[in-house]
């Protein structure tokens, strides 16, 4: 079951990345995540009361939900948003979903997780993945290499995050509780960042926009869901590559419906194959 539901989740995720870039053509980032997020957390909350008791939140496991929900998809889906908008989704995408590397790190020092020498190849061909990646050309304008740091950062916050939610579904076993109080943490999280930028004049829905962050929330809703489902059956090291394969689904899907605003080349692919199967060698050995 953990397979099913981390594979669900990288599909999920690949396809909230297609929608939000369509929305960010006329919009910005900030205004993706924040629909996004809040769309997340409505519905998840529109299905607690029919599927987890009350007193369920009454434990300790909340604070690591919470928490967690800072870090991402809080912290982590605004990075990784302003990552897509200034250089690009083929490219932003792969480099922050090398997050299992933070995860299993964390794993091994707070879960008890453990490594083979494996993870010497494996964190090589990441590190050759986010040079590919940084040295080709994926969008139709400029980009600056410092805004690199934005999906490093990201991978950083999702790692973290993971190690949170594992630790508080082992306390108390409910994904949907912990996927509910993780997105409201998210939502309060994008809106105090949302007010520190500006308040409502940061917000851009011209055009259609606000149709496709929509979409990308719901896409998103349903990632979120899988990934507690997936952690709750499954241990981090397992679940973390699955669902980090979602990189090579988003370079796919825009070759296919992104053609008119990005351009695919080969260096992209292998940068996204190298960073992807550096991951998936960490994590698995």
């Amino acid at each position: 079951m953990a397979e099913y539901f981390a594979l669900q989740a990288a599909l999920c995720f690949s396809l909230s990345h297609i929608l939000i870039r369509r929305g960010l053509v006329t919009s910005n980032a900030i205004t993706g995540s924040a629909i996004s997020i809040a769309v997340s957390a409505v519905t998840l909350w529109i299905l607690v009361p029919f599927f987890v008791p009350l007193a369920s939140f009454f434990t300790h496991a909340i604070w690591y939900f919470i928490v967690g929900g800072v870090f991402a998809p809080g912290l982590g889906r605004t990075l990784t948003y302003m990552g897509i908008e200034r250089i690009g989704v083929a490219r932003s995408v792969p480099i922050s979903s090398s997050s299992p590397i933070v995860a299993s790190l964390l794993a091994v020092l707070l879960i008890g997780e453990s490594w083979s020498r494996l993870n010497f190849i494996g964190t090589s061909l990441v590190i050759c993945g986010v040079f590919i990646l940084s040295r080709s050309q994926t969008t139709q304008r400029p980009w600056r290499k410092a805004d690199l740091i934005f999906p490093i950062l990201a991978a950083c916050s999702f790692g973290i995050s993971t190690n949170l939610r594992k630790l508080g579904l082992m306390v108390e076993n409910l994904p949907l509780m912990g996927s509910a109080v993780t997105a409201t943490t998210a939502f309060f999280f994008t809106a105090v960042t949302l007010k520190a930028q500006g308040g409502r004049l940061m917000l851009n829905l011209s055009g259609n926009s606000l149709g496709w962050f929509l979409a990308a929330g719901i896409a998103n809703t349903i990632a979120m869901l899988s990934v507690f489902y997936a952690l709750s059956f499954g241990q981090v090291v397992i679940v973390e590559p699955l669902i980090n394969t979602n990189p090579v689904l988003t370079v796919i899907l825009s070759a296919i419906f992104l053609r008119d605003i990005e351009a695919i080349t080969l260096r992209v692919v292998a940068g996204a194959i190298c960073t992807v199967l550096g991951t998936i060698l960490v994590v698995a050995s």
